[in-house]
């Protein structure tokens, strides 16, 4: 009979424990929430240059711009001359200093060349609205061309107008080109 007592005295401690140990856990468990926070943050003054897309109706559907690079810039024209007059922008997002800029081809490359009579980029000094005057055109098929050095003034928009006269009868296939702008800066 002694050994029953004690068995059941250490299991009612047991129990009691047992019984402890899950109330503390839910309790515990119930005191713990959590919430996240997952962000990022910059402190920077928009300096410089930068891309900006023109008109909607004037760039090729899907065009971005990623940082300092224009993407999926990909022109499919049928068989006549078309210009895109308001394509891209170039702003000066300063308002205390000029910048000297030029372009070049970085690469131009594929089959297709022989479709166009042109592939020009064109320059102009003002939006499109203020009727700018031209200041360069680039032949996009030419890999060693670049213009001249253009100062673009504080607080100025300028905008690039892309012009393409394809053959009568083109094969239809592909040219690529990078075109590099460079520009200088006091900081």
């Amino acid at each position: 009979m002694n050994a029953i007592k004690i068995r059941s005295r250490k299991a009612l401690k047991f129990l009691g424990l047992l019984i402890s140990a899950m109330v503390i856990a839910a309790v515990s468990a119930s005191m713990y929430n959590f919430m996240y926070i997952q962000g990022s943050g910059v402190a920077s003054t928009a300096k410089g240059l930068k891309w900006e897309l023109g008109a909607t109706d004037q760039y090729p559907a899907g065009t971005t711009i990623d940082g300092f690079t224009v993407k999926n810039l990909n022109f499919s024209v049928a068989a006549s001359p078309i210009n895109y007059t308001d394509c891209l922008h170039i702003v000066n997002q300063d308002s205390d200093e000029n910048h000297t800029f030029n372009l070049r081809v970085k690469s131009s490359y594929g089959t297709g060349w022989d479709d166009f009579t042109e592939f020009n980029l064109v320059v102009f000094d003002d939006v499109p609205e203020g009727a700018g005057t031209q200041q360069e055109v680039l032949d996009l098929s030419n890999s060693t061309a670049q213009t001249a050095d253009m100062t673009i003034l504080t607080s100025d928009t300028w905008y690039i107008l892309f012009e393409i006269v394809p053959i009568a009868n083109p094969s239809g296939n592909k040219v690529y080109f990078e075109i590099e702008l460079t520009y200088e800066s006091e900081a």
